[in-house]
Protein backbone atom coordinates (compact mmCIF):
# COMPACT_ATOMS: atom_id res chain seq x y z
CA UNK A 1 0.00 0.00 0.00
CA UNK A 2 1.13 3.56 -1.54
CA UNK A 3 1.24 6.24 1.74
CA UNK A 4 1.43 9.79 0.90
CA UNK A 5 3.11 12.69 3.08
CA UNK A 6 0.12 14.82 3.56
CA UNK A 7 2.57 17.70 4.83
CA UNK A 8 3.30 18.62 1.64
CA UNK A 9 -0.04 19.61 -0.07
CA UNK A 10 -1.11 22.96 0.04
CA UNK A 11 -3.40 24.12 2.77
CA UNK A 12 -6.89 26.06 1.45
CA UNK A 13 -5.22 29.10 2.51
CA UNK A 14 -2.50 28.79 0.22
CA UNK A 15 -4.39 27.71 -2.48
CA UNK A 16 -6.56 30.72 -2.15
CA UNK A 17 -3.51 32.91 -2.21
CA UNK A 18 -1.83 31.14 -4.87
CA UNK A 19 -5.19 31.53 -7.10
CA UNK A 20 -5.64 35.65 -6.26
CA UNK A 21 -2.30 35.77 -7.46
CA UNK A 22 -2.47 34.03 -10.60
CA UNK A 23 -5.83 36.39 -11.40
CA UNK A 24 -4.30 38.82 -10.53
CA UNK A 25 -1.03 38.28 -12.75
CA UNK A 26 -3.43 37.10 -15.69
CA UNK A 27 -5.91 40.28 -15.10
CA UNK A 28 -2.65 42.18 -15.67
CA UNK A 29 -1.71 40.19 -18.94
CA UNK A 30 -4.91 40.79 -20.22
CA UNK A 31 -5.39 44.72 -19.63
CA UNK A 32 -1.81 45.85 -20.33
CA UNK A 33 -1.15 43.34 -23.12
CA UNK A 34 -3.62 41.15 -25.00
CA UNK A 35 -6.06 44.13 -24.88
CA UNK A 36 -3.79 46.51 -26.63
CA UNK A 37 -2.20 44.20 -29.05
CA UNK A 38 -5.31 42.09 -30.36
CA UNK A 39 -8.30 44.84 -29.57
CA UNK A 40 -6.39 48.32 -29.55
CA UNK A 41 -8.36 49.02 -26.26
CA UNK A 42 -5.09 50.26 -23.83
CA UNK A 43 -6.70 51.81 -20.65
CA UNK A 44 -3.58 51.33 -18.87
CA UNK A 45 -1.37 53.17 -21.51
CA UNK A 46 1.20 50.48 -21.10
CA UNK A 47 -0.04 48.81 -24.37
CA UNK A 48 0.64 52.07 -26.29
CA UNK A 49 4.40 52.58 -24.13
CA UNK A 50 5.34 49.17 -25.34
CA UNK A 51 4.03 49.42 -28.65
CA UNK A 52 1.61 46.55 -28.65
CA UNK A 53 -1.14 48.96 -30.23
CA UNK A 54 0.90 48.54 -33.68
CA UNK A 55 0.27 45.12 -33.80
CA UNK A 56 -3.16 45.22 -34.69
CA UNK A 57 -2.43 48.72 -37.03
CA UNK A 58 -4.16 50.81 -33.62
CA UNK A 59 -7.57 49.56 -34.45
CA UNK A 60 -10.27 50.24 -32.50
CA UNK A 61 -13.93 49.29 -32.79
CA UNK A 62 -15.65 51.59 -35.80
CA UNK A 63 -17.80 53.62 -33.83
CA UNK A 64 -14.76 55.06 -31.73
CA UNK A 65 -12.30 55.69 -34.52
CA UNK A 66 -12.09 59.45 -35.04
CA UNK A 67 -8.57 60.51 -37.09
CA UNK A 68 -6.82 63.16 -35.66
CA UNK A 69 -6.67 66.48 -37.99
CA UNK A 70 -4.62 65.75 -41.18
CA UNK A 71 -4.02 62.15 -40.00
CA UNK A 72 -4.37 59.96 -43.10
CA UNK A 73 -6.87 57.48 -43.09
CA UNK A 74 -6.14 54.17 -45.16
CA UNK A 75 -9.04 52.37 -46.44
CA UNK A 76 -9.27 48.68 -46.31
CA UNK A 77 -12.22 48.25 -48.97
CA UNK A 78 -12.02 49.71 -52.44
CA UNK A 79 -15.47 49.72 -54.36
CA UNK A 80 -15.55 49.59 -58.20
CA UNK A 81 -18.15 49.98 -60.70
CA UNK A 82 -15.64 48.15 -62.70
CA UNK A 83 -16.41 44.32 -63.61
CA UNK A 84 -14.19 41.74 -62.18
CA UNK A 85 -11.70 39.91 -65.62
CA UNK A 86 -10.05 36.99 -65.65
CA UNK A 87 -7.70 37.48 -68.42
CA UNK A 88 -4.43 34.82 -70.25
CA UNK A 89 -2.27 35.72 -73.21
CA UNK A 90 0.85 33.87 -74.14
CA UNK A 91 3.64 35.45 -76.78
CA UNK A 92 6.58 34.03 -78.31
CA UNK A 93 9.13 35.53 -78.54
CA UNK A 94 12.36 34.95 -80.86
CA UNK A 95 15.88 35.79 -79.78
CA UNK A 96 16.45 39.01 -79.54
CA UNK A 97 12.46 39.99 -80.30
CA UNK A 98 10.55 42.08 -77.95
CA UNK A 99 6.75 42.36 -77.37
CA UNK A 100 4.08 44.36 -74.89
CA UNK A 101 0.96 43.24 -73.41
CA UNK A 102 -1.05 46.18 -71.84
CA UNK A 103 -3.64 46.48 -69.32
CA UNK A 104 -6.23 49.59 -69.98
CA UNK A 105 -7.18 50.37 -66.57
CA UNK A 106 -8.51 53.34 -64.42
CA UNK A 107 -7.01 54.83 -61.66
CA UNK A 108 -6.99 54.06 -58.55
CA UNK A 109 -8.36 50.19 -59.91
CA UNK A 110 -6.32 47.70 -59.42
CA UNK A 111 -5.57 43.83 -60.58
CA UNK A 112 -3.10 40.88 -59.66
CA UNK A 113 -0.45 39.26 -62.41
CA UNK A 114 1.46 36.63 -62.98
CA UNK A 115 3.89 35.71 -65.51
CA UNK A 116 6.74 33.21 -66.92
CA UNK A 117 8.70 32.24 -69.09
CA UNK A 118 9.19 29.05 -70.90
CA UNK A 119 12.49 28.34 -72.65
CA UNK A 120 14.91 30.85 -70.64
CA UNK A 121 14.88 33.99 -68.72
CA UNK A 122 13.78 37.28 -70.44
CA UNK A 123 14.57 41.05 -70.39
CA UNK A 124 11.37 42.66 -68.40
CA UNK A 125 9.90 46.33 -67.55
CA UNK A 126 7.15 46.85 -66.25
CA UNK A 127 5.50 50.51 -67.27
CA UNK A 128 2.74 52.31 -68.25
CA UNK A 129 1.76 55.95 -69.94
CA UNK A 130 -1.83 57.76 -70.01
CA UNK A 131 -4.31 57.36 -72.44
CA UNK A 132 -2.85 59.27 -76.19
CA UNK A 133 0.48 59.66 -74.31
CA UNK A 134 3.80 60.78 -76.51
CA UNK A 135 6.59 59.11 -77.36
CA UNK A 136 8.66 59.79 -73.65
CA UNK A 137 5.84 59.80 -71.47
CA UNK A 138 6.17 56.83 -69.18
CA UNK A 139 6.50 55.49 -66.10
CA UNK A 140 8.06 52.64 -65.07
CA UNK A 141 7.09 50.39 -62.18
CA UNK A 142 10.03 47.19 -62.64
CA UNK A 143 12.81 46.65 -64.89
CA UNK A 144 15.05 43.07 -64.44
CA UNK A 145 17.78 42.42 -67.07
CA UNK A 146 17.20 38.71 -67.01
CA UNK A 147 14.20 37.06 -64.91
CA UNK A 148 12.03 34.18 -65.38
CA UNK A 149 8.67 34.95 -64.01
CA UNK A 150 6.98 37.38 -62.15
CA UNK A 151 4.12 38.49 -59.83
CA UNK A 152 2.31 41.04 -57.71
CA UNK A 153 -0.77 43.28 -57.26
CA UNK A 154 -0.75 46.82 -58.86
CA UNK A 155 -2.73 50.18 -58.25
CA UNK A 156 -2.93 52.05 -61.35
CA UNK A 157 -1.30 55.60 -60.28
CA UNK A 158 -3.33 56.94 -63.30
CA UNK A 159 -5.90 56.35 -66.13
CA UNK A 160 -3.93 54.83 -69.02
CA UNK A 161 -2.21 51.81 -70.11
CA UNK A 162 -0.43 49.39 -67.83
CA UNK A 163 1.51 46.26 -68.77
CA UNK A 164 4.82 44.85 -69.35
CA UNK A 165 7.60 44.51 -72.18
CA UNK A 166 9.54 41.17 -72.49
CA UNK A 167 13.16 41.47 -75.08
CA UNK A 168 14.60 37.63 -75.10
CA UNK A 169 18.41 37.88 -74.91
CA UNK A 170 18.81 33.96 -75.45
CA UNK A 171 19.90 32.44 -78.52
CA UNK A 172 16.28 29.94 -78.50
CA UNK A 173 12.72 30.88 -78.55
CA UNK A 174 10.61 32.15 -75.40
CA UNK A 175 6.90 31.96 -74.56
CA UNK A 176 5.83 34.42 -72.10
CA UNK A 177 2.41 33.14 -70.33
CA UNK A 178 0.73 35.92 -68.68
CA UNK A 179 -2.38 36.15 -66.45
CA UNK A 180 -4.19 38.75 -65.41
CA UNK A 181 -7.26 39.21 -63.09
CA UNK A 182 -8.73 42.34 -61.76
CA UNK A 183 -10.79 45.48 -62.64
CA UNK A 184 -8.89 46.45 -65.90
CA UNK A 185 -11.25 46.87 -69.50
CA UNK A 186 -9.13 44.73 -71.54
CA UNK A 187 -5.64 43.25 -72.17
CA UNK A 188 -4.39 43.30 -75.58
CA UNK A 189 -0.96 43.50 -77.63
CA UNK A 190 -0.27 47.41 -78.61
CA UNK A 191 0.39 47.89 -82.10
CA UNK A 192 4.28 47.71 -83.28
CA UNK A 193 5.62 51.01 -82.25
CA UNK A 194 2.30 52.56 -81.02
Amino acid sequence: MTTYDTNLLPTLPQLGKATAVALAVAGAILVGAVLPAEYGIDPSGIGKALGLTQLNGGARPAADVTPAAGAAVVATVARTAHAFRNDEMSITLQPGEGAEIKAAISKGEQFVFSWSSEGGPVKSDMHGEPFNAGPREFSTYWKVAQQESGRGSFTAPFDGIHGWYWRNKGTTPVTIHLQVSGFHDKLFRPAAGA
